[in-house]
């Protein structure tokens, strides 16, 4: 599914889900995805919704989710 539609699927109120509660891991799958896609769309509004950057939002939404330390 082409991440445009996954932010046009989501509500902005909505939490993207994590990991399952309790694990140390970090999400797989689908819902790594759709962590990638909530905080890129983040990234997106506080720029202020500026279009063409994307990949960059993208990008860095993908660096700060799969380096992000696991909650203890």
């Amino acid at each position: 599914m082409p991440k445009q539609q996954l932010f046009k699927n989501r509500n902005r109120d909505e939490e993207a889900p994590g990991p399952t509660q309790g694990s140390q891991e970090k999400p797989e799958g689908d819902d790594l995805q759709v962590c990638i896609a909530h905080r890129a769309y983040e990234l997106y509004e506080q720029e202020g919704c500026c279009h063409g950057h994307d990949f960059d939002h993208w990008l860095q939404a993908e660096r700060e989710v799969l380096s992000a330390k696991p909650e203890k």
